[in-house]
């Protein structure tokens, strides 16, 4: 059968020429619609085709666009936990700055009290320099005086060894003149009762010495100076 006899067939008019066509026409028209039947399902079948390698291909587009949105949500998630880490790591940074600076103001406060103390200190020692310049100043001058005093001190007692050198002097020649001329005495003469005479003026002066209240002008009386019994008895 020719392609022009079997396309006739395809026209709506022979859809149903089974049920009254000729045996000839009758398998013409069956085999043509067969083969309308079948190319209709080769077309539905192109098209099943074409619609499941469209549905493949979208499966495969939602398929990438599952795993790219899981991992942009895993990346996310990974984003979230270093913004969240980042997050607890500057509350742990603020709470420390937090205390750093608490610490720090209380080394201010520290520096601040030291610095006062410091301050009242010095000042006390500015204070107590001052006292200790001007206790020095007058012991300056009180060592000054002292000095000139101990120059005016030595001149008197240069004036004293002096002074005492010529009483020493006057001492000695009055001893060797009493020595020289001992002979010439009462004293001489009765030599004995001269050094009894000492002896009892020397016991006089310890009584006085040792007992003030005891009255001596008897014994005194009794007893005279050497030299005033020499008088009386001349």
């Amino acid at each position: 059968m020719g392609a022009q006899a079997v396309k006739k067939y395809f026209t709506p008019k022979w859809e149903e020429f089974s049920s009254h066509g000729e045996l000839e026409d009758v398998l013409e028209a069956s085999l043509a619609s067969a083969i309308r039947a079948s190319a209709m399902q080769m077309k539905v079948l192109g098209e099943f085709r074409t619609r499941m390698q469209e549905q493949r291909r979208l499966a495969a587009q939602a398929s990438r666009a599952d795993k790219e949105h899981e991992h942009a949500i895993e990346g996310l998630k990974t984003a979230l936990d270093s913004v969240r880490t980042a997050y607890e790591q500057m509350e742990v940074d603020l709470k420390e700055s937090d205390s750093n600076l608490l610490n720090m103001t209380k080394q201010l406060d520290n520096a601040n009290a030291a610095q006062r103390v410091a301050a009242e200190a010095l000042e006390a020692a500015n204070n107590e320099k001052r006292r200790l310049l001007e206790e020095a100043k007058a012991r300056d001058e009180e060592v000054l005086g002292l000095r000139k005093d101990l120059a005016n001190a030595e001149d008197g007692r240069k004036e004293a060894e002096a002074g005492k050198r010529e009483v020493e002097a006057k001492l000695a020649n009055a001893e060797a003149n009493f020595v020289a001329n001992f002979h010439n005495t009462e004293a001489y003469t009765n030599f004995t009762d001269y050094f009894a005479r000492v002896g009892q003026q020397e016991v006089l002066t310890a009584l006085r010495s040792d007992h003030p209240d005891f009255d001596v002008k008897t014994l005194e009386a009794r007893f005279p100076p050497p030299d005033a019994r020499s008088e009386d008895e001349s």
